[in-house]
């Protein structure tokens, strides 16, 4: 076989390029820090390293989301304690407004006062959340769901939010099912409307029975807020426990990528050196042999 000048110059300028190349992706790794660049570093890791990717991603999402539900459930728990609290304020009123002693005035400085308290509890009726949707219209959280008769005007929907992969957790509570005792609107807000105007126009029976229906009102509603309060409370300790697993999770998935991906700086290193003097003995000798002429060996 013969040997020509064009063979040697192309032997030598292929092997150049090939250890250029090899030179050139242990660059690319060291600055990147990844080991599998090309699907065709390692088809096995880079298939595995694209099926932890898009489940991380997923856990990532349900992280989010159960931020999100966090924020929710954290707000809902707020306006119920807050609703809790003006129940409460306004039962211990009722039973002041009991006293046998009290004037008329004394009726309607404690009717002024529960006025104000029944006009705050008809505004967290109709208060809005943090994403400016009306917290307790269900899904028609888009108007108020009391009207100025409050009269509901919401519908039974229950928001929920995908929390973890079989999880879907209920982040709001129909007005329905605060407001409402046994089906029965008119057990809170008629109580107290009835309580105010019982104290400034009393009945022939006086005040003592407006007291009382006020009170079993206050009485029922407080145990239905109670209740929705022990459940809200229950779901933020579970979604607390949903987020420690979730977090557990994307740290494993990481270290999965890693051992995967992550490039060896020791072994790259080492190498990159060992094909830097690969390519510049490669180098020197094509230099040399394409030097080469048969003049030289006739001299």
């Amino acid at each position: 076989m013969r040997i020509s000048t064009s063979m040697i110059f192309d032997s030598g300028r292929d092997a150049m390029l090939r250890q250029s190349a090899d030179l050139l992706h242990t660059q690319q790794q060291l600055s990147t820090g990844k080991r599998v660049l090309t699907p065709s570093d390692d088809p096995i890791a880079a298939a595995r390293a694209l099926e932890v990717s898009q489940t991380k991603s997923i856990n990532e999402q349900f992280q989010t989301n159960q931020g999100h539900a966090s924020d929710a459930l954290a707000s809902l728990e707020s306006s119920l304690g807050s609703i809790g609290d003006i129940l409460t304020y306004i039962r211990t009123r009722a039973i002041q407004a009991g006293n046998a002693a009290l004037s008329p005035t004394e009726h309607e400085a404690i009717a002024v006062d529960v006025e104000a308290q029944f006009n705050a509890l008809v505004g967290l009726a109709n208060s809005k959340d943090g994403s400016g949707e009306y917290r307790f219209g269900g899904y028609q959280s888009g108007g108020k769901p009391f009207s100025d008769q409050l009269a509901y005007v919401g519908d039974a929907g229950v928001r929920e939010i995908q929390v973890a992969p079989s999880r879907r957790m209920a982040v709001g509570v129909p007005g329905s099912e605060v407001f409402m005792v046994d089906g029965d609107q008119s057990r809170m807000f008629a109580a107290i409307s009835g309580l105010i105007d019982g104290l400034r126009s009393p009945p022939a029976g006086g005040v003592a029975a407006v007291v009382a229906n006020a009170i079993d009102g206050m009485d029922a509603a407080f145990d239905k807020v109670n209740t929705l309060r022990a459940s809200v409370g229950s779901r933020m300790v579970e979604l607390d426990a949903l987020a420690d697993v979730s977090a557990t999770q994307d740290v494993q998935y990481a270290e999965t990528l890693s051992r995967l991906q992550d490039l060896d700086y020791a072994e790259a290193i080492s190498r990159f050196s060992k094909q830097q003097a690969i390519l510049e003995a490669a180098q020197q000798s094509y230099v040399r042999t394409t030097g080469l002429s048969l003049f030289d060996l006739l001299r």
